[in-house]
């Protein structure tokens, strides 16, 4: 009698779940400065957008995710005016406005080398500036203003805490953008600091983070710790339709935690499916 033994491989099923944006994340492009005046206007700022990009090979899961801007001047902008940040405090980071990605969000899970774009307006920026953020897949829709104008169809971001104006302006004269974990969100407080209301959140939680001064004579004006961005970008000036995007090194996206040397001013792209 003859016997035939089969052997069958088996292999450990792939777990191809979502996970979390942490060291997946990053900020593409942020464009704060406004557009070239025209059209009979001098100043113009409603087509401000982020945009994000996951660097990864895997997807990520960014529902519950936060976004701010951090409390701080920018600049000398108007004479007498000293830094009032708080980047001597390495353990927490102080937010003027916070922003959550809904927990429900159609736009929360992004593939592999995919990106969102998150619009002030979204709407077609014409005859005041050559952007339309009518693809983007959230914006900043402050519900208690009556002069802010709500998309029907672009999802909103939802306000975890908001001191800003009827829109999301973050300065023109240069913004700290800081993206946080989901736990951030529960461990955040609203905190009156010298005068100042605003959200504090523990440092540990960044993912990542843009920031901008003035010009290149503002440094003690940083509003980051050196040990979450080591520096800083700067733009030509105000409405000069310049944008902050991050450097791409062949295929690689740049990332040394280091503002001044993983950004660059460009004129803005607004596309995400130029990377």
């Amino acid at each position: 009698m003859v016997f035939i033994l089969t052997i069958i491989a088996c292999t450990e099923p792939v777990d191809d779940s979502p996970v979390a944006p942490m060291s997946h994340l990053k900020i593409e492009e942020v464009f704060y400065t406004g557009s070239v005046p025209t059209a009979g206007i001098d100043r113009y700022y409603a087509d401000q957008f982020i945009q994000l990009r996951n660097v990864s090979e895997y997807t990520i899961d960014i529902g519950g995710m936060g976004l701010g801007d951090v409390h701080g001047l920018a600049g000398e902008i108007n004479s007498g005016y000293g830094p009032n940040s708080f980047a001597s405090d390495e353990e927490n980071i102080y937010f003027s406005n916070m922003w959550q990605i809904p927990t429900d969000s159609e736009h929360r899970l992004i593939e592999p080398g995919g990106c969102i774009k998150i619009a002030q307006n979204a709407a077609d920026h014409s005859p005041y500036s050559t952007l339309s953020h009518f693809d983007a897949h959230f914006e900043t829709y402050v519900e208690s203003s009556d002069r802010d104008k709500d998309d029907p169809i672009v999802e909103n971001l939802s306000s975890v805490f908001y001191s800003a104006g009827f829109d999301w302006l973050i300065t023109v004269f240069g913004p700290t953008i800081v993206l946080i974990d989901a736990p951030a969100i529960e461990e955040g407080s609203i905190q009156t600091i010298q005068g100042n209301e605003l959200w504090v959140t523990p440092s540990e939680h960044v993912i990542d983070s843009m920031e901008a001064l003035m010009d290149a004579d503002s440094e003690a004006y940083k509003r980051l710790p050196t040990s979450i961005d080591g520096g800083f970008q700067y733009a030509s000036g105000t409405y000069t339709g310049e944008s902050v995007r991050r450097v791409k090194d062949g295929e690689q996206w740049v990332d040394t935690d280091n503002s001044t040397t993983d950004f660059h001013i460009t004129s803005p792209i607004a596309d995400c499916s130029a990377d």
